[in-house]
């Protein structure tokens, strides 16, 4: 049988390696990644510092009792003429009857936010959300009302809800880093790649030390072929996170892109080195020594690849390409039947 030439033989290498990157590409879209099997984006942060307050009962003011005014018997005249006066007794006339007022009570929007928290503490998130509105119908700009119900609604998994809960916490202050982020972290899983990215931004100047957010920086900027945005982005999360294993897997998936194949081995090695079951990444790897001429080493990836994950279709086409450019035509031709053989049964 002849031997694929290299042409042909690299073909269907760069092949499988850009089908993988498109497959990359259609998770990020999902889930805010961009390597095989990264995590979703990253759950939102729930809003901390939640105190619970002290309800406060409202004490109606008792009326103040109307003491009744005594009232005088008028002394009676005496007559100018000297006669035998007649003496006129009065009768007292009762006091008309003091009649207490009714108390109004003001409720306030305080009084409805500390109810909403006792029933969010609870888990009665609709009656949260409800007493929550009601506070904020009352005092438009009480920023923890719009939070709480915010939280509420993702508790309920009101997506819609939510985002317009945090919309109006950036409205009212914009500098919360939190709605921001969870803000961002919407837009992201909805397909809106330019809000999420703005939210994120916002995010990151006023909390610089987030390496979730970098990393969603980065796909999203990788979503958009802003590779070097992308490669700053996860960069910057994995120096705050230096165990960031997904950050350093998408850096090295940028780098083989970029055909930076001393980088890539390089990440790629740091991402075996945080989790040895990596087989993107391994895969990943020996694809980076074979494009860089080290064909030995990337025979030994695939190897060990293929140890730990039987049956990997496109190890043994890499490991076929590596035997093929050593001009070990027979192990080459083996590797490539096996490959055949299991795109068949796929």
């Amino acid at each position: 049988m002849k031997n694929p030439s290299l042409f042909q033989t690299l073909c269907p290498l760069k092949s499988v390696y850009y089908s993988l990157a498109l497959l990359a590409g259609v998770f990020l879209i999902i889930c805010c990644g961009c390597g095989k099997k990264e995590k979703e984006v990253e759950e939102a942060i729930e809003f901390k510092d939640i105190i619970s307050t002290t309800y406060e009962k409202l004490t109606p003011k008792v009326a103040e009792e109307t003491i009744p005014v005594e009232t005088k018997q008028p002394i009676p005249e005496q007559p100018a003429i000297p006669v035998q006066s007649i003496q006129i007794k009065e009768t007292p006339q009762p006091n008309p009857p003091v009649i207490d007022k009714p108390v109004t009570v003001q409720v306030t929007a305080q009084d409805f936010f500390n109810e909403g928290l006792e029933y969010f503490n609870q888990g009665q998130f609709e009656e949260a959300i409800e007493s929550f509105s009601k506070a904020t119908e009352i005092e438009s700009t009480m920023v923890e009302a719009y939070r709480l119900k915010a939280l509420a609604y993702s508790k309920l998994g009101k997506t819609n809800e939510t985002a317009i809960s945090l919309k109006k916490i950036v409205e009212l202050d914009s500098k919360d880093s939190g709605a921001n982020l969870n803000l961002g972290i919407f837009y992201a899983k909805k397909g809106m790649t330019d809000d999420a990215i703005t939210a994120f931004e916002r995010s990151i100047s006023l909390s610089p030390n987030n390496a979730k957010v970098y990393y969603n920086l980065g796909c999203l900027y990788n979503k958009k072929k802003l590779t070097d945005k992308a490669i700053t982005a996860y960069q910057r999360a994995v120096k705050i996170d230096p165990n960031y294993a997904n950050a350093y897997y998408n850096l090295g998936v940028i780098y083989n892109n970029k055909q930076k194949y001393d980088d890539a081995i390089k990440t790629f090695k740091r991402v075996l080195t945080l989790d040895a079951e990596h087989h993107e990444a391994r895969y990943n790897l020996g694809f980076a020594y074979n494009q860089k001429g080290l064909y030995n080493e990337a025979i030994a990836t695939c190897e060990k690849l293929l140890e730990l994950s039987p049956g990997n279709a496109h190890a043994h086409l890499l490991l076929g390409d590596s035997y093929s450019k050593l001009g070990k035509h027979k192990e080459a031709k083996e590797e490539y039947d096996i490959y055949k053989e299991l795109i068949f049964i796929e």
